[in-house]
């Protein structure tokens, strides 16, 4: 089984494990080298060699409605969530913002996260209420565990799932990385979590050794709680990154410095000081 296992959160269930295994494995290897890994330590061909995704996005993939479904109804008016792209790339060299200013660009993208947040919002309700689907999407994290599983890397609504599996996990021993969490989200999240908190404390998971997590300036996900040590104690590692107007996004997460000497510790590579 694989040393690397990472877990996406909302919005890919039009895309599978491998797009995305292809898509991140060069961004987690950026990360890498930020944090100062030699390159002749370790390469994408390996890398990808020791890394699985974890992939629940077909679970929550909205089924047509009827052959006359309009172009543009994504089924989120019936309760379904559907997929939404990197705003930033979409807006970057678009004719319709092209005479936008800076600040006119940056309260657009702004009040489309506002709008991406919302609709993750939606689908971490169905999560956390439907226990059915609970279970089916633990199991996919689930079937990529085992003891040669040395780091667990989640992304957004997938570092609920994982925090959660690795609870039930006493047996491994992992290292977490979570990025652009909301796990701290008192009103969303954190009440909600299985096992519960205790005394306002969240439960260290049994499987873990070791949590480093990132959030970025200005992502929406992390706002409530950028600092998870101040939800689950002090063991947590807190590092704040900057990605620009991608703020949420995956990938400025997984190449940044943090997330790459997490890795890298979790992994036994050598970094240069």
């Amino acid at each position: 089984m694989a040393e690397v296992v990472i877990i996406h959160g909302a919005f890919h269930e039009l895309w599978g494990p491998f797009r995305l295994w292809v898509r991140w494995t060069p961004s987690v290897l950026d990360g890498l080298w930020n944090a100062r890994v030699p390159v002749q330590d370790v390469s994408l061909s390996r890398l990808q060699e020791r890394s699985q995704v974890a992939f629940w996005g077909d679970l929550v993939r909205p089924e047509p409605r009827s052959a006359d479904r309009q172009p543009g109804d994504d089924g989120t008016d019936d309760g379904t969530v559907g997929p939404t792209p990197d705003l930033a790339d979409l807006l970057d060299g678009h004719p319709a913002v092209a005479g936008v200013d800076g600040a006119g660009l940056d309260a657009l993208v702004q009040q489309v996260a506002r709008d991406t947040n919302a609709r993750s919002m939606e689908l971490l309700a169905r999560y956390v209420l439907d226990p059915d689907m609970k279970s089916r999407v633990h199991e996919r994290l689930e079937r990529h565990l085992d003891a040669d599983t040395r780091v667990v890397v989640a992304h957004s609504l997938g570092t609920v799932i994982a925090y959660q599996v690795l609870c039930t996990r006493p047996d491994l021993q992992v290292d977490l990385i979570t990025l652009g969490s909301p796990l701290g989200d008192r009103a969303m999240v954190f009440d909600t979590l299985e096992p519960a908190p205790v005394d306002g404390r969240g439960v260290w998971p049994a499987a873990v050794r070791r949590w480093t997590n990132v959030a970025a300036e200005g992502d929406l996900a992390t706002a409530a709680c950028p600092r998870l040590a101040d939800r689950f104690g002090e063991r947590v590692e807190d590092h704040l990154v900057f990605n620009g107007r991608h703020a949420h996004n995956v990938e400025p997460y997984l190449n940044s410095a943090p997330t790459g000497a997490a890795l890298a510790d979790a992994l036994g590579l050598p970094r240069r000081s």
